[in-house]
């Protein structure tokens, strides 16, 4: 379940931009585009996702998959929200 390394390196990916983005944010959801000629399964990425992430600073946070044709495997965004409120 090749998911898992790729769940696994996009949360290693996110929490590097965190130190740049402030001490006070906190990721609320990561969204990515998948294509369908990636063999990515988003079902498999969603469920992996999630067990990448516990025990992160990301932990909590939701995978938005936005699914399109060709090879296409990218993230598209993050959205971050200030933890104070």
């Amino acid at each position: 379940m090749h998911e898992l390394s790729i769940a696994l390196s996009l949360v290693d990916a996110v929490c590097d931009e965190l130190p740049r983005l402030g001490e006070r944010v906190s990721v609320r959801r990561v969204v990515i585009r998948v294509g369908a000629l990636s063999g990515v399964v988003p079902a498999a990425l969603k469920f992996a996702y999630d067990v990448a992430t516990e025990g992160s600073p990301i932990a909590g946070s939701g995978l938005d998959i936005e699914e399109v044709a060709g090879r296409v495997l990218e993230l598209k965004g993050v959205e971050v929200v200030d933890a104070n409120r």
